[in-house]
C-alpha cells in the first residue's frame, strides 16, 4: 500500500510541476505578444502622418 501511496504522490508533484511549467510558458508567450501589439500601437501614434496638435487645430474655429 505504501508503494502505491508513494507512486501516487510522485505522479501528483509530476503534474502538477508541467502544469506550472506550461502556465509559465503561456505567461511569457503573452506577455512578448502584448509587447508587439503594444509596439505597433506606439510606432503608428508616433509616425503617424498628422499629429495630434494638427488634428484639433485643423478643425474650424467654434463661433461665438
Amino acid at each position: 500500500m505504501f508503494v502505491i501511496s508513494e507512486y501516487a504522490v510522485c505522479v501528483l508533484a509530476v503534474w502538477t510541476s508541467m502544469t506550472l511549467l506550461f502556465m509559465a510558458c503561456l505567461m511569457f508567450l503573452a506577455l512578448g505578444e502584448g509587447c508587439v501589439i503594444a509596439a505597433r500601437k506606439l510606432h503608428g501614434l508616433t509616425n503617424s502622418d498628422i499629429s495630434l496638435l494638427e488634428r484639433w487645430t485643423a478643425a474650424e474655429p467654434r463661433k461665438p
